[in-house]
């Protein structure tokens, strides 16, 4: 398993500030999004490769859309089991073996990094609530990201956490880290079939 450079991370963490900052243009109130992030090489004569990162949209089916974050750690797992399961096809897998089939027939070296889950939430801010929007991911090491852009302010909140503390943790992380390994198997690493 590759472990995630420094400037890996680093562009990672752009990838989420970049989907909040689309999200604001999209207003509030909608329902949740997941975000397939992968990378891949950027052709660069002569010089070391370097590589870029995308996020794609994981598209869920109308009766899967939440406005509702309390259901959202719930549908990851489900989504997880899914994929994990590949035989009988069921629709998820379909969608998923499609986008990484686009995803490889264009870059063929690209390798999967993370999950991501971005949301609507309500915080409590000095007792009262306030509507804030959530990008939540795990990485494969197993990195923690938790943005939060309340609403109002100008700049979100990015915490990136190596060593994530269970007890201080969003509901979402057991399912991105489940859906990170239920799709371990399209992973560039053909040692191990991690996603990496």
């Amino acid at each position: 398993m590759t472990v995630l450079s420094f400037p890996a991370v680093h562009t990672l963490a752009g990838c989420l500030l970049a989907a909040d900052a689309d999200a604001e243009t999209l207003g509030w109130g909608g329902p949740a999004t997941l975000l397939l992030i992968h990378e891949r090489r950027l052709d660069t004569a002569g010089t070391a490769p370097l590589r870029a990162m995308r996020g794609v949209e994981f598209p869920l089916h109308p009766d899967d859309l939440l406005t509702d974050p309390a259901g959202l750690p719930v549908l990851l797992h489900r989504l997880a089991a899914g994929l994990d399961h590949p035989e009988p096809p069921r629709p998820y897998q379909a969608t998923l073996d499609t986008i990484i089939g686009l995803i490889r027939h264009t870059e063929p070296d690209a390798r999967l990094l993370a999950w991501a889950a971005l949301y609507d939430d309500v915080l409590t801010v000095d007792r009262e609530p306030r509507q804030v929007r959530r990008v939540d991911a795990v990485d494969t090491d197993g990195r923690v990201y938790q943005l939060s852009h309340l609403r109002g302010e100008d700049h979100p909140l990015l915490l990136v956490d190596d060593i994530p503390d269970p007890d201080d943790t969003p509901a979402t992380l057991p399912g991105l880290a489940a859906l990170l390994a239920a799709t371990a198997r399209f992973s560039g690493d053909n040692t191990r079939e991690v996603v990496s």
